[in-house]
């Protein structure tokens, strides 16, 4: 064998490498990760894509209904946590937990309610300045306006004002109707209270109208200043409770599940409610 013909022999005949093809290398079937060519390929590449897009989207669509229902999980417990008064939360009040077309009517009340605490206060003022400038029955005076200060402010809010809050809050739910006749009935008594209030009478706790014209005549003019803004308050107690009452006794009359029927089967289960809770107390003091 000669030299030339040594060079010009394939080393690797043997083993088969030099056989193989290298054809592979720029084949349109090579894996990958786009189609591997041909158009059955590639439309099972662009459905397999959109299959995925949808899945994701699907997803994504779960996780914003999953933090909805989260929110709206929180706002439903807030609505039960004790939040007011704010120094030291005893009751749940929010107006924004009030359905917003009633918002306007409960907010009027709640503003109602706080005039009538401004009041209260201007009142027992009026009351000191009176016992301060020698009135006569002074200090029965003040110690009524100062038991007017703190019991009619709890009173109120408990007996008339808390259940109409509830009642906008509830409106068109069972238990509605007797929170807005709780309202009718104790707040029609709060209007002859504010009756008594405006014309103030001597050693009732009023400084009212007749004690402030009586100031004035007398020359005492500090009780008299207070007297006249305690009277306005009062004949603001007066005139918008009238107006605020009425207001809700239309509504009432224009809602057909706000009914006195209503109001007295849902005070009949809270009756047979209390008379198993007693029992239950009862039995498990033998």
């Amino acid at each position: 064998m000669s030299y030339g013909q040594a060079l010009d022999a394939n080393p690797f005949a043997d083993s088969g490498f030099g056989q193989q093809s290298n054809a592979s290398a720029f084949s349109l079937e090579s894996t990958g990760p786009g189609p591997s060519g041909g158009v059955e390929n590639i439309q099972s590449y662009v459905a397999d894509h959109d299959r995925r897009a949808r899945e994701l989207e699907q997803k994504q669509r779960e996780l914003e209904e999953r933090e909805r229902n989260l929110q709206q999980r929180e706002q439903e417990a807030a609505q039960y946590r004790a939040n007011w008064p704010p120094f030291m939360p005893l009751v749940v009040h929010s107006l924004e937990f009030v359905p917003t077309e009633h918002q306007k009517h409960a907010k009027l009340m709640y503003y109602y309610w706080l005039e009538l605490f401004a009041t209260l206060i201007f009142n027992f003022l009026g009351c000191l300045f009176l016992l301060t400038s020698g009135e006569n029955g002074g200090i029965a005076g003040l110690s009524a306006s100062l038991g007017f200060l703190v019991f009619i402010s709890i009173f109120s809010f408990v007996l008339w004002y808390y259940p109409i809050y509830n009642g906008w809050r509830r409106v068109n739910k069972r238990g509605a109707a007797i929170l807005f006749y709780t309202y009718f009935i104790f707040g029609g008594f709060h209007l002859l209270y504010c009756l008594y209030m405006t014309i103030g009478a001597p050693y009732t706790g009023s400084a009212g109208l007749y004690n402030t014209i009586a100031s004035f005549v007398d020359g005492k003019i500090l009780p008299g200043i207070f007297g006249i803004i305690t009277s306005i308050g009062w004949i603001i107690q007066l005139v918008g409770g009238l107006v605020l009452w009425k207001l809700v006794w239309n509504f009432k009359r224009n809602n057909a599940d706000i009914n006195f029927a209503n109001a007295k089967s849902e005070f009949n289960g809270l009756s047979a409610i209390f008379k198993i809770f007693r029992r239950t107390q009862t039995a498990s003091n033998v």
